[in-house]
């Protein structure tokens, strides 16, 4: 029963989608207001109707509803609580039904504004928005059905279906197949929502965007009311992609985090695309530039969203990463060229009509700097995207299967990044217009050799020599420095200024220019986590040895000695084979670390589980090396040094601040 009054209920959220759509196309053609509002009220009927869908789900999943074949085929009776839960974006049905549920939030929330002063946009915004919701809801309903269930004849054969067909009784079985055990780590409790989240949300400034383009507006309205929008869906992105290196690092032992894998370029490339729209937004609104390529970075970011949708879900890449080949391949493919062509479509219909005012000069200022960063971004946007595509078309025209490795990437994009980051440090000392260097001077005496001592000390305190990695922690360090001594001018002249109430005035000054520093704060975060990248990618150290009980091995300066083997069945009824190693530098223990061999017997499948132990200074990693795994008297272990990883999960925090911080309401504010 509850099965059945979820998908009824998925199918009147699609209804009313439809009914929006075809309603908001003909108040268009009629000029109809009444027309208009009924589909916005339609609109906003589906997001409780989607969530009496997910409601629904989640009872069959945490009561353990085997018959319906997505609880079957992501839970089992021993999950905790919290893994039951998260099971319903762990596979590829309940993902899109989380997807829709958060489509139409989104949609209820910018639907319901007011929409006085833009009444010529509501009804194009309602136009992406239903037709968005009705594709989505339509694979939900037609073709990845959540609550399909299991059937069975007289006969002994057995069917999947919604409904129950006729001579046949329901099918129970005793127990479901449980999550991936991939997918049981603390992080994919919030990895998939966060990047949902930001992929959805950037639903938000692609209708605004359409909107605009199809009403002729030439304002920047439209930059002002999406502003908010894609930092929201910016930042849940970007925390999406970081949590997602975190799970790698600490589930697929493999001592890294990103190893380009195609569903990790695949929502990278809208974080690129969106963080070139975010600089180029900033001079549209300052110096009224850059609206064509606005209107363009906003249509292929959307697009690029659902191509990476097609790319997770159609089957067509191998990944750890990715779900199931699957029929919503060919939708997906077909919408995101609908999307493309067109959003591409207006914007060459007004082309004529959005003429700048003015081009940046070449000179040392911010509008260039902006310019500069926004070819770095899409130069490796397109670096990524060839690196994605070829390989598929190459197998399409020969029959031969081919791929590209982190390699081919890290020789392209890693010059791309290195500039990216220099870029990242040294805007902030550029102004609006013309920069003179004259003006600069005394700080670039002072932070130019000081930046020059992090890189030295490291090459002498470890011996690791290269010029990319010098290069890199300089750039790193230069950063740093430059946007700390910014922050220290501005405090130089206020307390000058303010002699008498400086905690008074400082807090006025930092809270009237909140967006400054909120960006400041931003551009600091990913300079941090450039060290961290800088650590995994340049300083680890890693060895690989056979070790029998209370043999060490040397890496670094630290002593991994192997203590015994350990076997026991866990909580949730998972055997476990656990190393014990004791770690001594100088004589001194450091610490004990515990790599495990968890085996899922139920699902015929064995999980690495790295043991980490970590500072602000340095990771020690240990892993079980599965293949070489096989008695207790000799074990093969790999073990990794990784000196400042950890800054790379506090740049991140930094971002999410500062971001949160430009978001914060003016109202607040006022002093």
């Amino acid at each position: 029963m509850i099965a059945t009054f979820g998908y009824l209920t998925l199918v009147l959220a699609f209804l009313l989608a439809l009914y929006g759509l075809i309603v908001v196309i003909f108040g268009l053609y009629q000029r109809s207001t009444a027309f208009i509002q009924s589909a916005r009220s339609a609109l906003m009927l589906i997001f409780p109707m989607v969530s009496i869908s997910l409601i629904a789900m989640l009872i069959l999943l945490l009561d353990d509803r085997f018959d319906v074949a997505y609880v079957y085929s992501v839970s089992s009776r021993s999950m905790p609580v919290y893994l039951k839960m998260t099971a319903l974006w762990g596979g590829q049905s309940g993902s899109l039904l989380f997807w829709s549920w958060l489509l139409s939030g989104f949609s209820i929330t910018f639907a319901s504004r007011n929409w006085k002063k833009e009444r010529d946009l509501l009804p194009w915004v309602l136009l992406v928005l239903t037709l968005v919701s009705a594709f989505f809801l339509f694979l939900n309903v037609f073709t990845e059905m959540p609550f399909e269930r299991f059937w069975e004849f007289e006969d002994g054969s057995r069917v999947l279906s919604v409904l129950q067909p006729r001579g046949s009784i329901s099918l129970m079985p005793i127990d479901g197949q449980g999550l991936n055990p991939l997918l049981r780590h603390p992080g994919m409790i919030w990895h998939p929502p966060a990047l949902y989240l930001g992929f959805i949300g950037l639903v938000i400034p692609f209708a605004m965007a359409i909107a605009a383009l199809a009403a002729g507006r030439k304002d920047q309205q439209w930059i002002t009311i999406s502003r908010s929008w894609i930092l929201i869906a910016w930042v849940f992105l970007s925390l999406g992609l970081v949590l997602g290196m975190q799970w790698a690092y600490d589930v697929l032992g493999w001592g890294g985090y990103w190893g380009w894998d195609p569903v990790e370029i695949a929502a990278l490339l809208p974080w690129l695309s969106a963080t070139a729209f975010l600089h180029t937004a900033l001079l549209q609104r300052r110096r009224d530039i850059f609206k064509r390529w606005n209107f363009f970075l906003v249509i292929l970011t959307f697009s690029l969203v659902i191509f990476g949708t097609f790319l997770t879900r159609s089957g067509v890449i191998s990944s750890v990463h990715a779900f199931g080949s699957s029929s919503v391949g060919p939708l997906l493919f077909g919408f995101t060229t609908i999307i493309l062509i067109g959003g591409l479509g207006f914007l060459g219909y007004r082309w004529k009509n959005l003429q700048g005012t003015h081009f940046p000069e070449f000179t040392f200022s911010r509008e260039l700097l902006t310019v500069f960063t926004n070819l770095i971004l899409l130069s490796t946007l397109a670096v990524c995207v060839l690196g994605v595509i070829y390989p598929i078309l190459s197998e399409w025209i020969t029959g031969a299967p081919m791929t590209v490795g982190p390699e081919w990437y890290e020789r392209i994009t890693g010059p791309l990044f290195l500039l990216l980051l220099l870029l990242t440090g040294i805007c902030p000392l550029a102004g609006w217009g013309l920069t003179y260097f004259s003006r600069l001077k005394r700080r670039l005496l002072i932070v130019i050799p000081l930046s020059l001592l992090v890189p030295l000390a490291v090459r002498l305190l470890t011996g690791v020599r290269g010029v990319v990695l010098f290069l890199s922690l300089w750039m790193a360090s230069l950063g740093v420095l430059i946007l700390l001594a910014q922050v220290g001018h501005d405090v130089k002249l206020v307390v000058t200024r303010f002699e008498d109430k400086i905690l008074v005035a400082l807090w006025r000054f930092f809270r009237r220019n909140r967006l400054r520093y909120g960006a400041l704060l931003v551009h600091l975060g990913i300079v941090v986590m450039s060290l961290g990248i800088i650590g995994l990618e340049g300083l680890q150290q890693e060895t690989q040895v056979t070790l029998k009980p209370r043999e060490s091995a040397l890496l670094n300066d630290y002593h991994f000695r192997f203590d015994g083997v350990e076997n026991f069945e866990d909580d949730d009824g998972i055997s476990v084979i656990q190393a014990n190693l004791t770690v001594i530098r100088d004589g001194k223990l450091v610490t004990t670390l515990s790599p495990q061999r968890q085996i899922f017997a139920q699902m015929g499948l064995a999980v690495t589980q790295p043991s980490v132990d970590s500072n602000l200074a340095r990771d020690l990693y240990a892993i079980l090396v599965e293949s070489q795994f096989s008695t207790q008297e000799t074990v093969t272990f790999r073990f990794y040094v990784t000196p400042l990883v950890n800054w790379l999960w506090i740049g991140t925090a930094m971002l999410t601040l500062g971001t949160l911080i430009a978001l914060l309401p003016h109202k607040r504010l006022k002093s």
